[in-house]
């Protein structure tokens, strides 16, 4: 899946390896990537690719009937939606868009009796790269909340859950949440011990070199004086900041942020995913954008996924960690413009293929009936638009490391 550049860098193959040494290295220009020096046993390599997110994901609604309501199919299932916030204002503030992921994944702590939460956080030595971590209480849940617009591999941590002697909760991007779902299928010890997963909505992961560039538009030239960067949060949407050793701070907001991080910075695959929305986990939650001209602190859409994260929403709101009201898959489509990347996958994967290129297989997200939402012209736009990305970024030869 390297070569074809259908690697999302979640980690799970790093953790299949790991007696093999395999380990995730990142290339700045590129993302997190596998690699290994010696020789790695062919049924390894054979259980890394069937793992991997990359080259195929599986959905929940696979072999259940299409959806009749249009914005059911570009959402997908859940259980349940609602509209909210961390009820704690210091999290609902920290966090990036009201803190419900936070807000659950202490709730699972604190009440629980969760062992830990296993997420990513920023490199206290390279702030501009993330390192995965684990946190055992609010206090360090609020210390590291907020958005990592950066390369992260948290499935290769999962070691950690597994050895685990209670439950504890996962939080991670759809791929991530995707990886976990095929690997809890074949490590039994770790589906008994993932007590939560959880997700957050994803447009995509900009590269290292995304990051790099746009603090040294902010000045910042050289990296190594870098001491902090936070790419959102302290209110909502939050703004991109960056600090150095001698104190200096500045700052972007996030639309200009955002626009610099993701333009051409974004691996293929990311463009080929039909999952913005964490369709894998118990519960995902992103930006309500459709009440931000309420200039709150941030308000979540909060989708659960699973009864299991249906009736652990219910109980954080009766609890007093969630405020929340009901809402439902039309106010998700009315919020995000993420669910536009589902009527496109189609058309993108079939401009691949015309230029031999491998693509992923996707079994459950009905894609053919996502793109038939889209008029004609906006399909050969898309189709065009595709093909002139796919010559101009170099898509039709492997992925370039160096």
């Amino acid at each position: 899946m390297l070569s074809g550049g259908l690697c999302l860098g979640c980690g799970g193959c790093a953790l299949v390896g790991a007696d093999h040494g395999v380990t995730m290295v990142d290339y700045p220009h590129v993302g997190l990537r596998p690699t290994w020096s010696g020789e790695v046993p062919l049924a390894i390599k054979d259980e890394m690719i069937a793992i991997c997110p990359g080259a195929a994901i599986e959905a929940p609604a696979a072999g259940l009937p299409r959806p009749t309501d249009p914005d059911e199919i570009v959402v997908g299932p859940a259980v349940q939606v609602w509209e909210g916030w961390a009820t704690d204002p210091q999290v609902r503030r920290a966090a990036s868009s009201g803190g419900a992921v936070s807000a659950l994944a202490a709730y699972a702590v604190e009440q629980l009796g969760m062992t830990l939460v296993l997420h990513v956080a920023m490199d206290p030595v390279q702030p501009w790269r993330n390192r995965n971590i684990t946190s055992t209480s609010l206090a360090e849940l609020l210390d590291r909340a907020g958005s990592r617009y950066a390369p992260s591999s948290p499935v290769e941590a999962l070691k950690v859950i597994e050895d685990s002697d209670r439950p504890c909760v996962f939080i991670g991007k759809p791929c991530d949440v995707a990886a976990v779902a095929k690997l809890r299928r074949v490590r039994p010890a770790l589906d008994r011990n993932l007590g939560l997963v959880l997700s957050f909505f994803c447009a995509g992961t900009p590269n290292t070199d995304a990051t790099l560039k746009l603090a040294g538009s902010l000045g910042f030239a050289d990296p190594d004086a870098i001491t902090n960067v936070r790419y959102r949060g302290d209110g909502w949407p939050g703004e991109f900041r960056v600090r150095d050793r001698s104190g200096r701070e500045e700052s972007l907001s996030y639309e200009e942020s955002w626009g610099a991080l993701a333009a051409r910075h974004r691996q293929l695959r990311c463009h080929l995913c039909p999952d913005g929305l964490g369709e894998l986990s118990d519960v995902t939650g992103g930006d309500a954008w459709h009440r931000r001209d309420q200039g709150t602190d941030g308000v979540s859409l909060i989708l659960a996924r699973t009864h299991l994260g249906r009736r652990t929403v219910e109980a954080a709101i009766a609890a007093g960690y969630l405020t929340a009201d009901p809402s439902d898959v039309h106010m998700v489509v009315k919020a995000q413009g993420l669910v536009r990347r589902r009527r496109q996958v189609a058309i993108r994967m079939a401009a691949l293929r015309i230029f031999g290129r491998p693509v992923p297989r996707f079994r459950g997200f009905h894609l053919a009936a996502a793109t038939a939402q889209l008029p004609p012209t906006a399909v050969v736009r898309e189709f065009a638009g595709m093909i002139k990305r796919i010559v101009t970024r170099g898509y039709w030869r492997a992925e370039a490391r160096n």
